[in-house]
């Protein structure tokens, strides 16, 4: 039997979480936050978070090369 990947099954709850350069990240709601990154969206659908990466995160550069 296949196992999914939990970054790839469609029905995973799941979290956005930021670290301090101001990267996201999705991330399986069952699994430890880890250091450094806090949750900042969720548990929600995968495809509601998503949704809201696509809406709050625009550019990808770390805020260090932002501000650059």
């Amino acid at each position: 039997m296949e196992t999914l990947n939990p970054f790839d099954d469609e029905n995973q709850r799941c979290l956005i979480l930021c670290n301090e350069q101001q990267q996201y990240s999705l991330w399986p709601d069952f699994s430890a936050i880890p250091a450094g990154w806090a949750r900042v969206f969720g548990p929600a659908s995968r495809g509601q978070c998503v949704s809201w990466l696509e809406q709050h995160w625009q550019d990808m550069r770390p805020a260090s090369q932002r501000k650059a």
